[in-house]
């Protein structure tokens, strides 16, 4: 799996880098029954927004930083009928569409391995998750109707979108992302 997911990763950060406009497939089989499109570059115009999303850490090669510009014309990923499990509400199906997170990974050259991720928002909540956690997810910019989340209801620019995960983990106003190499520790066994 770790071989793939490099492989995956060297691919979209090639089309990432060299500008192509190809849509991004995989012959891997899905890893849930949720509608799921291949990702397509955005033609339409994108909201004039005042957001960064910072990926550093020393498990990337290339720490980068993405204005809203660039994250709306990078290839978009539609995710549908994806059940957030809430804290304090009841649960909701929600859609939501955005650039892969390993894309962005992707561009900042992720090296090998597992990682830890530490996802902050701008107001300083922050989550940690591994790598593998976050298969499949998104870097939302539009709710499932297709509005882009600046001009909807949710009052949110971006949002992190990790299917797998419970709510708390889908971050609203994702402002950096730190990736770290995973520690292994020796067992006494």
């Amino acid at each position: 799996m770790c071989k793939w997911l490099m492989t995956v990763h060297l691919a979209v950060g090639l089309i990432v880098l060299c500008g192509c406009k190809q849509d991004l497939q995989s012959d891997a089989p899905a890893a849930s029954p949720r509608p799921r499109t291949a990702a397509k570059a955005s033609q339409e115009k994108v909201p004039q927004v005042k957001w960064t999303i910072e990926l550093a850490g020393s498990g990337l090669d290339k720490p980068t930083t993405f204005t809203f510009e660039q994250l709306g014309a990078m290839p978009m990923t539609k995710l549908g009928d994806v059940l957030m499990l809430k804290t304090h509400e009841g649960d909701e199906l929600t859609g939501w569409e955005g650039p892969a997170l390993d894309t962005l990974l992707a561009a900042a050259r992720i090296k090998p391995g597992p990682m830890t991720l530490r996802l902050e928002a701008a107001d300083g909540y922050e989550k940690t998750a591994t790598l593998a956690e976050l298969e499949g997810a998104i870097v939302a910019l539009k709710d499932g109707k297709g509005r882009w989340l600046t001009e909807s209801k949710n009052r949110s620019i971006v949002r992190l979108v990790p299917p797998k995960k419970p709510g708390d983990y889908w971050i609203s106003h994702l402002s950096r992302i730190t990736v770290e190499p995973q520690h292994r520790t020796a067992s006494n066994g």
